[in-house]
């Protein structure tokens, strides 16, 4: 080895030494105090992504992390037409349906219930015992009126008025501001969330039917999502946990007038619930029929009706309807804890980043924070005059709430 070689060995070790002690030292002053990966992101972005992420972290900078909270009843079965629409007629009033649940409500969020019925856009049939629903428009204004803001449209009555009839239908609910799940143009829509937003917490609905016509679930089409069609369900529920907090699958399916769900029901609700819905919610049978709970998450097989004109039995003019809080935390705290000297060459971490207050400090990465459930308070309905629902004294619910093995109106 020659004389120059021995005297720049040494030398470019000491460099090498000296480098990566630089590297280091940038690392530390960099490190966002979260994860490698975070330190990682610091090293390998431009000055000028650096500036937009702490000017990012700047803008959602606050005091404290705060929880929002919104409440939403579910009602099951809502029919407009038939003696329903001739008892609103002969009263004059058409609030009737609605009339003895008004402060209900309106002390919610936001209301949801199946509507079993295509909205007439002309005059049609709407007395006698006729099985071909078709509601007023006015009688269905009046769910905007009451706080309706969400409706599932999959049901066996969809197709009572054709094809014209539903895309009526969801045309008239759109211009009413009254999201609808279940139903589409195509099969892809109608398998897409409805999703509505109430305090900052955004929930989706996804809408399912035993049925497309009144058939008993023969004939089958590309309008309404189908509950045996389980890969849709489970893309759905995926596609919904991408944009909502809390995830409500409907289901209209069971057999009439019992009080225990059916195969068909138990298979799709429980692979709702394992594809990660959050509630799922029935109608169909006109009975309330039993509760489960499911993996930790509650299982409504049937509500029974809400405002229908099935007077012929007690069970048939029984309903139950929930009143369901969830809560979501939010946040405020500056993202992954730069402190006040932090400049967008220098962040700063703050001691406290990594702790449970900087939890959602991840949201800039894309990830979301699920609401959660507080509580659901049931209040069983008795259905009069063939249209008007009313809340049951305690006497009728306790009775009610038998018939299903139930003991309190409070279930969490």
């Amino acid at each position: 080895m020659n004389k120059t070689w021995k005297i720049l060995i040494p030398i470019l070790f000491a460099l090498a030494l000296l480098l990566g002690f630089i590297e280091r030292k940038n690392l530390a002053e960099f490190s966002l105090g979260s994860t490698q990966s975070h330190a990682q992101f610091s090293r390998a972005v431009s000055d000028d992504d650096l500036e937009g992420y702490y000017q990012k972290a700047q803008s959602l900078r606050g005091t404290a992390n705060t929880t929002n909270s919104a409440t939403f009843l579910a009602a099951g079965d809502v029919m407009l037409s038939r003696k329903v629409a001739t008892s609103i007629q002969k009263s004059g009033n058409v609030n009737l349906p609605f009339s003895n649940m008004e402060s209900i409500l309106k002390s919610t969020d936001f209301n949801f219930a199946n509507l079993e019925t295509p909205v007439a856009e002309k005059k049609g049939t709407i007395g006698g015992d006729s099985l071909i629903f078709n509601s007023p428009q006015e009688n269905v204004k009046k769910l905007a009126d009451n706080n309706f803001q969400i409706v599932n449209l999959a049901n066996n009555h969809a197709f009572d008025q054709g094809l014209a009839g539903l895309d009526f239908t969801q045309t008239f609910l759109n211009n009413l501001g009254i999201k609808h799940a279940g139903t589409g143009d195509s099969l892809e829509q109608a398998w897409q969330p409805a999703v509505v937003e109430a305090n900052g917490i955004k929930i989706c609905f996804v809408g399912a039917s035993y049925a497309s016509v009144n058939d008993s679930g023969k004939t089958e089409n590309d309008y309404v999502a189908r509950i045996e069609d389980l890969n849709n369900l489970q893309s759905a529920i995926r596609n919904s946990q991408s944009l909502c907090d809390f995830v409500v699958v409907t289901m209209h399916a069971g057999t009439e007038y019992t009080r225990n769900p059916n195969d068909a029901q138990t298979a799709f609700a429980h692979a709702a619930i394992d594809d990660g819905a959050d509630m799922v919610i029935g109608a169909h049978p006109h009975w309330v029929q039993t509760i489960e709970n499911y993996k930790g998450k509650y299982i409504f097989y049937s509500l029974g009706n809400f405002i229908f004109d099935q007077n012929f039995s007690q069970e048939t003019r029984e309903g139950l309807t929930l009143k369901i809080t969830i809560s979501k935390q939010t946040c405020s705290q500056p993202i992954h804890g730069l402190t006040e000297d932090s400049t967008a060459d220098k962040p700063v971490p703050h001691p406290d980043a990594g702790s449970a207050n900087y939890a959602c400090a991840d949201s800039l990465q894309g990830s979301r924070i699920q609401a959660q459930l507080d509580s659901i308070e049931l209040t069983p309905v008795i259905i009069e005059n063939f249209s008007t629902p009313r809340p049951a004294t305690a006497a009728e619910t306790k009775k009610i709430l038998e018939k299903i093995g139930e003991t309190s109106t409070i279930l969490k």
